[in-house]
């Protein structure tokens, strides 16, 4: 018995040697650009920096630096607007995106079609879409004229310049570039439940409504868990659409900043005066995203798994 463990090892070892080589690229590449660099921040929110170079370590200063004025200020502001965001694609994209999806089940022509109608904006890149919209809303673009034409507006269009209306808007364009994701995860998940649990529903007498509110959503959890954790990471790390509709200050009076936009202003000189960095605060302001993501994604994912219907 043990001579013939002997004579299978090598070609066990082979076979597993063969799955180590062709997996040992990607994770070679991995470690080189994600876990080196990520390492890298971590250990380098320790230390005092001079510009671009390392000098002596200061510990949790610079986390500390953080949460006093005027850093404080600016960070409770732009995590408030991240989470505004967060919960504004909740509702705008997601929750749009379910009813239509849901419509889009009860159709029996055109869906395909319509999906992709959907789905169009999601293959632009957000710099395009956050240029194209900047364009349309700007003053003397075309929703002014027609918003003019149509006779619902006088004077200039302004939401953009508009503090009480500015970060909304950002959310409803990055609710719109991504409508397509939400109705093609929904649909999906419609087409797994068995046909038979929504014909038994109709025939107890229950409409449509609640028939998504009661049967099809709960079985939708999975769905729904994929979508909320995409969601939250997307809307924590929201940069370019900010950065190309009202720049890096988050334009107007930092209204739409980010914690994104924040740290870049911190590690590439745009905070304050032109040319001054801080790289320490901007990487411990970057592991506290790190940190914040990790957990409420682990806590995002436990939730909504022990809430999975399982037949």
């Amino acid at each position: 018995m043990t001579a013939q463990r002997l004579r299978r090892a090598p070609i066990e070892w082979q076979k597993h040697r063969a799955a180590i080589l062709f997996v040992l690229p990607a994770l070679v590449i991995y470690c080189l650009f994600v876990v080196y660099p990520l390492a890298s921040s971590l250990w380098g929110s320790l230390f005092e920096w001079r510009g671009f170079r390392m000098r002596g370590f200061v510990g949790l200063d610079n986390f500390a630096r953080l949460f006093v004025e005027p850093s404080w200020t600016k960070l409770s502001g732009a995590f408030t607007h991240n989470v505004f965001w967060f919960f504004g694609i909740m509702v705008l994209q997601n929750g749009l995106g379910l009813i239509f999806a849901y419509l889009l089940f009860l159709r029996n022509r055109g869906t395909a079609f319509l999906q992709s109608v959907f789905f169009f904006p999601a293959v632009l890149s957000p710099v395009i879409v956050g240029a194209l919209w900047r364009l349309l809303l700007t003053p003397d673009g075309a929703v002014e004229t027609l918003l003019h034409n149509l006779g619902l507006l006088e004077g200039r269009l302004t939401i953009l310049g508009d503090s009480s209306w500015a970060l909304w808007i950002l959310i409803a364009v990055d609710a719109w570039n991504w409508m397509g994701l939400p109705v093609l995860i929904f649909t999906a998940g419609l087409r797994q439940i068995q046909p038979e649990v929504f014909e038994a529903a109709r025939l107890d007498g229950a409409g449509n409504g609640r028939i998504l509110w009661s049967i099809a959503l709960p079985q939708l959890v999975p769905s729904i868990s994929s979508l909320t954790t995409l969601t939250f990471i997307n809307t924590f790390n929201q940069f370019d659409l900010v950065y190309v509709m009202q720049g890096v200050q988050g334009n107007p009076n930092f209204a739409t900043d980010t914690l994104v936009t924040y740290f870049f202003r911190l590690a590439f000189g745009a905070e304050g005066a032109v040319g001054i960095t801080d790289i320490g605060l901007a990487l411990a302001l970057g592991t506290l995203l790190f940190l914040l993501l990790t957990v409420v994604t682990i806590g995002l994912l436990r939730f909504f798994e022990r809430r999975t219907v399982r037949l």
